[in-house]
């Protein structure tokens, strides 16, 4: 209780600072840059969702793809930055690690990082928060690094802040979303999915390290938090039903965050499960040994769909519009409801995940994001 009324307390104070703070700015220039004056971009999010920062993948390739002779900088947490540094080779010129908690104990590095990113003279700098929400500290920064242009999602007070503020929607899906900052200056932008590479001596080397697990299997991640997690009687039924339509392994894992989410799974899950504590880079490479990958709403399954690797999402209270990927053929999302229909609907979703050659049925020309 206390915990939600500091929180409330907290977007409250923001709501106030935000307010008196679009009062005293000048008036940001409402224009929109056109590709040809486009020679840098900086792309940017502060906060430390895996998830999120996975789901950019599209974005920074679609502006790869406008700019291919520009130059493309990404800012993103430390983690995030690490796995995209050894996945996503050609497509970012420079990654700047962001790491939150050791630049806010120590605000001289946070200043000079600030004065680094000035120094580059950005021509486009895109500001990468939730669709549905405005954050404050995501366009202070933007504007603190001085680029011609700022664009970010239309928001609350957001037009204040931005030269750009686009109007986008949480009923579509979370990449999509950030491609259409980028669609204001070019129009044919298109989310592309995938594109994560993880090098061949990082898959040999976890293949060998990882080879008393079954590998070659199916991956159940078992880690979600809060109202996204499974409950313990579907994942019980999911895991009988996986059995019930193919003889290959299954593992069960999640990570160590998620011990305590797990503890309150019968017993038998417990001792199955497989605490998986490693760094991105790794677990990319532990993903791709998969045959496909099976999870609640969680992190883990973006960077799956940025692997190419094919999925079933379980989508308990959250949105599915705007964070699964269905085609119907490599990616299936299920929205649970205790009921025989929902039960169908699962196991027709397992039945063709399971039951074809997914080695042989390639990336489907069928749309996975839905319009």
């Amino acid at each position: 209780m206390m915990r939600e009324w500091l929180k409330r307390m907290e977007r409250w104070g923001k709501g106030v600072l935000s307010f008196l703070l679009s009062l005293f700015l000048p008036p940001r220039r409402r224009n929109y840059p056109e590709r040809a004056q486009i020679q840098k971009v900086l792309v940017f999010r502060l906060d430390q969702r895996v998830g999120n920062g996975v789901m950019l993948v599209p974005l920074l390739r679609a502006i790869k793809k406008s700019l291919p002779r520009g130059e493309l900088h990404l800012l993103i947490n430390a983690p995030v930055a690490l796995l995209l540094q050894q996945t996503l080779p050609g497509t970012v010129d420079r990654i700047w690690p962001y790491e939150q908690h050791r630049l806010l104990r120590a605000p001289w590095l946070l200043m000079r990082l600030l004065f680094r990113l000035r120094r580059e003279r950005y021509d486009v700098i895109i500001s990468c928060h939730n669709p549905d929400s405005f954050s404050l500290s995501q366009a202070l920064w933007g504007i603190l690094c001085r680029p011609r242009w700022l664009i970010g999602p239309g928001w609350g007070n957001s037009p204040r802040f931005y030269n750009a503020a686009v109007s986008v929607s949480n009923q579509v899906h979370y990449t999509r979303a950030m491609v259409e900052l980028w669609k204001v200056v070019d129009r044919t932008a298109r989310v592309e999915l995938g594109g994560l590479q993880v090098p061949r001596e990082t898959r040999l080397a976890v293949r060998k390290r990882y080879a008393h697990l079954p590998l070659d299997g199916i991956l159940l991640w078992l880690g979600a938090t809060g109202r996204k997690a499974i409950p313990p009687e579907l994942l019980t039924y999911l895991y009988e039903q996986i059995l019930a339509h193919t003889s290959r392994p299954v593992l069960l894992a999640c990570g160590p965050a998620d011990r305590e989410g797990v503890a309150k799974y019968p017993a038998w899950i417990g001792e199955r499960t497989v605490i998986w504590n490693r760094p991105l880079v790794e677990t990319a490479a532990f993903f791709s040994q998969f045959r496909c990958f099976i999870s609640g709403d969680t992190g883990p399954a973006h960077l799956a769909v940025a692997l190419g690797l094919p999925t079933l999402t379980l989508f308990i209270q959250s949105n599915a519009r705007q964070y699964g990927y269905h085609d119907g053929v490599r990616h299936f999302v299920v929205e649970w409801q205790e009921d025989a229909k929902t039960r169908m609907k699962l196991n027709r979703a397992l039945r063709e995940l399971l039951t074809r050659d997914i080695a042989e049925c390639g990336f489907s020309s069928r749309k996975i994001i839905p319009d």
